[in-house]
């Protein structure tokens, strides 16, 4: 049988299997995640000079679900492994259906042939573009060949035959929207952590496509890389990582609540997670900090330098201009068009742009009262708002900024 039309069959085959299995109902009534730390026992996953794979996904994955845990109480989570064994591809993405999850987060830990290849991407289900996205696919999807008869289980695709590939260009993701939008939310995060950003990406993942909900594959570095191995080994590493798929979770629920009519409750950052945490401010100096913890890293590795550098060796003038307030209510990766301005309700906000960011703000306020009291009434419709300063055309610190006030 000519390989083209195999395929087909198999897609068709898969498709009649996914609507004829019938799961139980969770009973829990509250949004389900699903967290997937990939690989496991005897499969290690990607090898670094001194860490494993498996390892790095795990204590992030426990990290995402205890941050979730303890400041989400809507939200019920689900782990397919808590301790180092091994899970199938398939048994994953049983696990996601049997409990009715609305959201599929698999965390894995990326590798490449030379040690510069860096920073973090976020996979939803595709058909690949580009052949670095493929080998990712082949890679993950290569744990089947650890398995007995896996040809049997797998309906004879094969994970390294590029002709099983074509399967996915037939398919057609329900979910590819809702994934679509939490992926570019996990990117725009670790863009703002400082990570260096890969972005979001289309390939063909066994675990993604049997799994029956919004699902993505985040690939949270290089353990090839000397450096970044060391930061996805340390605890501060995985807690920045962690904390920056919490937050992008907690965007997308409200996003989704927001589309059903649902009233999202107010979500915190535990206490013990200080890292890129942007915690409620119950009064005047608890804000004043919470400026600072928001100030903004550059976007990637690279752009240390500041956008306005350039500006302000050419106008020195702009250094002593007024301090001009702001509310920032967004970050994005590229610069959204006027429909995506509409339809998340950005209309009348002025975007600057900071290194390779976008970022989206709304007003011109003379003093930080002003601008946190606007911030507030934001804060209804972008829970994630807060305060900005700019000197002129340069965005300086907040707390800079009201030490220079009288």
């Amino acid at each position: 049988m000519r390989p083209f039309l195999k395929c087909l069959i198999i897609s068709i085959l898969l498709c009649v299997w996914n609507t004829t299995m019938t799961w139980a109902i969770d009973a829990s009534g509250k949004f389900v995640v699903v967290l997937d730390a990939g690989h496991g026992g005897h499969d290690a996953g990607a090898l670094g000079k001194t860490g494993k794979e498996k390892d790095i996904n795990l204590a992030v994955t426990k990290r995402v679900g205890k941050l979730i845990e303890q400041s989400c109480p809507d939200v019920k989570v689900y782990y397919t492994r808590t301790t180092d064994v091994f899970v199938t591809l398939q048994g994953r993405a049983d696990f996601v259906n049997k409990h009715k999850a609305d959201l599929f987060i698999c965390i894995h830990t990326n590798s490449a042939q030379g040690p510069s290849a860096n920073g973090a991407e976020t996979y939803t289900l595709g058909l690949h573009k580009e052949q670095s996205n493929l080998n990712v696919a082949m890679r993950e999807n290569s744990v089947m060949l650890l398995e007995d008869d896996y040809q049997t289980k797998y309906q004879g695709f094969n994970p390294n035959s590029v002709e099983s590939y074509i399967m996915f260009q037939f398919m057609q993701d329900r979910y590819i929207n809702n994934s679509l939008q939490f992926a570019t939310e996990v990117q725009q995060n670790f863009v703002n952590a400082g990570r260096y950003n890969r972005g979001v990406r289309q390939a063909g993942f066994w675990v993604l496509h049997k799994s029956a909900c919004p699902s993505v594959l985040i690939e949270l570095g290089f353990i090839s890389n000397p450096s970044e191995e060391k930061f996805l080994l340390s605890d501060a590493g995985r807690d920045k990582m962690a904390n920056c798929i919490y937050k992008a979770f907690v965007q997308y629920k409200r996003e989704v609540d927001k589309k059903s009519g649902k009233v999202t409750p107010s979500y915190e950052m535990p206490e013990n997670q200080n890292e890129n945490t942007e915690p409620s401010a119950a009064n005047d100096a608890q804000e004043i900090e919470q400026q600072k913890s928001r100030e903004e890293v550059p976007s990637t590795a690279n752009d240390k330098e500041d956008l306005t550098s350039d500006t302000l060796k050419n106008d020195p003038a702009a250094s002593s201009a007024m301090i001009d307030y702001r509310v920032q209510v967004l970050s994005s990766a590229t610069n959204l068009t006027k429909e995506q301005i509409k339809q998340r309700g950005l209309a009348g906000a002025e975007m600057y742009q900071d290194g390779k960011v976008y970022k989206y703000t709304f007003g011109h306020y003379k003093s930080f009262a002003e601008a946190n009291k606007a911030r507030k009434q934001l804060a209804e419709r972008f829970g994630d708002a807060f305060v900005v300063a700019f000197e002129g055309v340069l965005r300086i610190p907040v707390n800079d900024a009201r030490l220079r006030q009288p």
